[in-house]
């Protein structure tokens, strides 16, 4: 198992909201995750670093590894919420997540916003995770296409995050096969380049470290006004 990750600051920004994480442990198991700040203020860095801080005391040998992920997401919601209700000023700080636990074949998933799991899997590519936005919504009800999802005005705008003081997560696993891909990324990726040539770079036979910077490079090349985070992890 190989994984990566690349991250980059917005082009007109000082700031990366974005946060992720690859925590490898004994016995073929990695805990991989991106958590994108909410709200477009200091606050929104803070937030997916408290998050991130939570996850990094997952224990690989839960035997319920999709609650153990609930359990750190509500910690982190807690006291994202609790420093809200003491500087009203904090207003609007919250973070995405979305984190998988690999343990050999099988992968549990936890997710809340709109950042993303997707399984690149014999030259398709396929998302795992919905997006908790007007957008998401609607491709979910077969109201736009994909693609008019990419850039429907309301794909910015959170129905949940992590520091709204409760949030309603989406869970899930399944199995890997051999030569799989997984790639979890922030919307300053997927919100800015086309499923097509998110598929070009995956399909090239480049390393992986060379196609996630592949993935960065065309983000920022097709915008640039978001931070852009992608973490990926081959069989």
């Amino acid at each position: 198992m190989k994984t990566a990750a690349v991250t980059h600051v917005a082009l007109l920004k000082e700031q990366n909201q974005d946060r992720f994480l690859i925590k490898e442990f004994s016995g073929d198991s990695v805990l991989v995750a991106v958590a994108d700040g909410a709200g477009g203020t200091p606050a929104g860095l803070e937030a997916s670093r408290v998050i991130i801080e939570k996850l990094n005391n997952f224990h690989p040998d839960s035997q319920t590894p999709q609650d153990h992920l609930v359990g750190l997401m509500q910690e982190a919601d807690e006291t994202i919420f609790a420093a809200v209700e003491k500087d009203q000023d904090l207003k609007g700080m919250g973070s995405t997540l979305t984190a998988a636990f690999i343990k050999g074949e099988a992968v549990f998933w936890a997710h809340v916003g709109d950042s993303r799991l997707y399984l690149f899997r014999g030259d398709e590519l396929t998302q795992i995770t919905e997006d908790d936005t007007m957008a998401g919504f609607l491709l979910a009800e077969g109201e736009i296409s994909r693609e008019e999802s990419r850039v429907h005005p309301g794909r910015n705008f959170l129905f949940d995050f992590i520091g709204s003081g409760g949030f309603e997560e989406e869970t899930g696993s399944f199995t890997l096969h051999k030569d799989d891909v997984l790639l979890l990324t922030t919307d300053g990726l997927h919100d800015r380049v086309p499923e097509e040539k998110l598929l070009s770079i995956l399909r090239s036979n480049n390393g992986l470290d060379k196609k996630l910077n592949g993935l960065v490079s065309i983000a920022l090349e097709e915008s640039g006004k978001d931070d852009v985070t992608v973490v990926g992890v081959e069989v």
